[in-house]
Parts: C-alpha cells; sequence; structure tokens
C-alpha cells in the first residue's frame, strides 16, 4: 500500500504538539502526487489517546500499543515502526524534527534498509515512472547553502522543521487499525525524566525575547535575560550568542538554529541577516532595537527602535 505516513510522537501520554504541522507537510506533498495520508503511532496506551489526533485528510490510523515503554526507549520504539511500516509499506513516513523522533526513525530506517533526511524546512513532490519523489530543501554547510535532497530508496524517511507549517484542523472521522506488536524488553533504562518547561523552550512561545551579537559588549546580555524574564518571554538568541556559549544550541532562531512561530519577537541587537530571519514564521509582530540606522533588522521589522539598547532596557526594568 503506498501512501505518506505521518509518524505522530507520542510523548508522556501526550501527542506531540507538531503532530498536526507534519499532517500539513502531508497534505501539500498530496496536492502534488496524489498520496493518500496515514498516521502511524506507537507507545503505551497510545490507542486510548486516538481523537486528539484525528486530523481533516487523514485516511487511517495504525496505532500500536507497547505496553510499559517509555518515549525514550527508542529501541523498543523503533522495531515497532519498522514493523508497522514493513506491513504498510508506504511511500514516504515524515515526522517533526525532535530528538526522539529524529532517534526513532533512525534506527528504524537502518533496520527498514531505508533512506533518511533530517531537519527539513521544505518538501516538494513529484511523480517519475509511476512513482512518488519527494524533494527534500534543507540547509547544509552550517547554513551557508540551502541543498535539494533525494532518497533513492523505496522507502523515503524524512523529518521536518517544527513551526514551518500551521497544523492541520481536527475533526476528521478516519478508520483505525490497532496493529499487534510483540515487543522486547528494552535494554535503554529510563529512571526519571526533567520535563522542558515553556520558559526553557522557545518552541511554541508567544513572546520571545532575541539577543543578538550587539548584546555580548558589556552586560547587556545579562539586562537582556532580566527583561525577558520580567515580561515572560521565552529568551532566545542568534547564531554568535550560541557559538559565544551564551545560549545553548536549542535557543538558536534561524536556518542552522530553530524556526520559531510566535505572536511577538523583540530582538536586541540583531542585524537581521536572512540566515535569522528565515527562523521567523507566522508574520508575528516585530519590534527591533539596534542603534545602527542601517540594519537590515528593521526592513523586516514591524517597529524600529534607533538606540543604545543599554539605554531601553535600563528604562525598560525601571
Amino acid at each position: 500500500m503506498a501512501g505518506i505516513c505521518v509518524y505522530a510522537e507520542f510523548l508522556d501520554q501526550e501527542f506531540s504538539p507538531y503532530v498536526g504541522e507534519m499532517v500539513t507537510a502531508a497534505k501539500k506533498l498530496q496536492e502534488q502526487c496524489g498520496e493518500k495520508i496515514f498516521l502511524l503511532c506507537v507507545g503505551n496506551d497510545v490507542t486510548k489517546n486516538l481523537d486528539k489526533i484525528k486530523f481533516a485528510g487523514v485516511e487511517k490510523i495504525y496505532a500500536a500499543d507497547v505496553d510499559g515503554v517509555h518515549f525514550a526507549q527508542s529501541d523498543v520504539l523503533s522495531e515497532a515502526v519498522k514493523n508497522i511500516a514493513e506491513a504498510v509499506e508506504p511511500t514516504a513516513i515524515l515526522a517533526a524534527a525532535t530528538p526522539t523522533a529524529r532517534e526513532i526513525l533512525a534506527v528504524a530506517a537502518m533496520k527498514l534498509g531505508a533512506g533518511m533526511t533530517a531537519d527539513c524546512m521544505d518538501l516538494r513532490a513529484e511523480l517519475a515512472s509511476g512513482k512518488t519523489i519527494i524533494h527534500q530543501i534543507k540547509p547544509s554547510f552550517g547554513s551557508q547553502v540551502i541543498v535539494s535532497c533525494d532518497i533513492k530508496s523505496p522507502l523515503q524517511i524524512i523529518t521536518v522543521r517544527p513551526s514551518i507549517y500551521q497544523p492541520a484542523d481536527l475533526g476528521a472521522d478516519c478508520m483505525v487499525e490497532q496493529v499487534q506488536i510483540e515487543a522486547s524488553a528494552s535494554k535503554i533504562s529510563v529512571e526519571g525524566f526533567e520535563p522542558e518547561t515553556a520558559a526553557d523552550s522557545i518552541h511554541g512561545a508567544e513572546v520571545i525575547v532575541c539577543a543578538g551579537k550587539g548584546t555580548l559588549e558589556g552586560d547587556n546580555f545579562k539586562l537582556v535575560e532580566q527583561y525577558a524574564q520580567k515580561i515572560g518571554a521565552a529568551l532566545a538568541g542568534t547564531r554568535p550568542m550560541i557559538d559565544n556559549g551564551y545560549l545553548p544550541f536549542a535557543k538558536q532562531i534561524g536556518q542552522s538554529g530553530t524556526v520559531v512561530r510566535p505572536k511577538v519577537i523583540i530582538t536586541f541587537g540583531v542585524s537581521g541577516a536572512v540566515q535569522f530571519t528565515e527562523g521567523i514564521k507566522g508574520n508575528p509582530v516585530v519590534i527591533a532595537v539596534n542603534n545602527d540606522p542601517n540594519a537590515a533588522i528593521f526592513s523586516f521589522a514591524d517597529y524600529a527602535v534607533i538606540k543604545d539598547m543599554r539605554e531601553v532596557l535600563t528604562e525598560l526594568l525601571q
């Protein structure tokens, strides 16, 4: 059976918020190649939660309960994905490029002998000799170039950056097929985990304060941190902030970092290179503070504050 399977990542009794985005990506491909859309999900008690992922446009959900498995036990989950993929024989498997999904699908790809492309920013499908070929667009060489990749194996496994696509609408009355899986014991022992809080993550944040290279001077970065904390915003940065150790990679916005879709983003000392602005989607309100009147960020921003950021931040904090 051909078709595009969206891997619905199941984390601690909740589906990933990015499943709907991947359904939208699959629907875009469907318009180009005509493939049907399915969901593939595995996990502990996953079948009790399927109403949460019945998205418009989905033909069928393939679901397998794997008793007692933790979402970090990628060895068991990848084996379950492999078993379902062998039974369903999809053209492609799509998933959000989260750390756990990338790990599970990478192991499944190895077991299936399938090619895999990770962290894509766009997809395009075409029919060639009766076969659907999905062209994957992604950054490479430190985001210095954008490349198009094709997978030559019959099964194409692809992960896509979160926040690129708008989520699909719920409300579909799609069929459900429960798949029986004989799961072996995991070799991964999970002693516990610490969930990421909204303040720790820029994914899904409605308000983001972003620090650019200009905040490396003096105590500017400390002031930006304090301001983000004061207004309850997620703190992010451009690549120089990550390269200089001020923020972890997960906080980087841009082609070589994370794509975000906030309602408001406030930047301090950000030059506004295209590698950064390509990481902002959804038409948010952009407020830029920079003392260079010729900074590229001002052509992207809705509101421009041409002033020394330290003066601005000092007033805001007071």
